[in-house]
């Protein structure tokens, strides 16, 4: 992806191709959801371990090209994980979506989404489901543009989230 307004590129691929290391994903996670106000630290340290993040399913790396920084995250999670929390047999869900304050607004975290809805695809799930908390209002319009439809609501860990999904064809 090449973002007009920076001149960056950002290259996302399976996180074969460009690993993120423990640091990595636990600097990401931390900063995003305990910093940002929406994970308390207890519960980032159980949940947010990257061993756990790693085997939940198929991590979707983006970095900096040329610079090889690491920008942004996603996690395609498939019907066969013990981290299926919803998703029903060929269903998938996405999780933990994060990128780091200094690269949003550039479109990232909508290639990310978009890469793991192909990733969905190219798999033949008939449905992705997601939950994001009620306070992420940047996150509810995110998905809302790619036709995510609210379907209910849930409690986890004390906090309210909303739940989508995505009929795929």
């Amino acid at each position: 992806m090449n973002d007009e307004k920076t001149g960056l590129i950002f290259d996302i691929n399976h996180i074969s191709a460009l690993p993120a290391s423990d640091d990595e994903i636990t600097e990401l996670l931390r900063h995003v959801y305990v910093d940002g106000g929406f994970t308390s630290s207890e519960v980032a340290e159980k949940i947010f371990a990257p061993a756990a993040v790693r085997n939940r399913g198929f991590l979707l790396t983006a970095r900096v090209s040329g610079a090889n920084e690491f920008a942004g995250m996603i996690i395609v999670v498939p019907p066969t994980s013990k981290a299926i929390a919803r998703a029903k047999a060929n269903e998938c869900e996405i999780h933990l979506l994060g990128v780091k304050p200094e690269f949003r607004g550039q479109g990232l975290g909508r290639d990310l989404v978009a890469k793991a809805i192909n990733h969905a695809e190219t798999n033949q799930w008939s449905k992705i489901i997601l939950w994001t908390q009620k306070s992420m209002l940047a996150a509810q319009t995110l998905y809302a543009s790619f036709h995510f439809q609210q379907t209910n609501e849930m409690s986890k860990n004390g906090i309210e989230f909303l739940v989508y999904e995505k009929t795929l064809s």
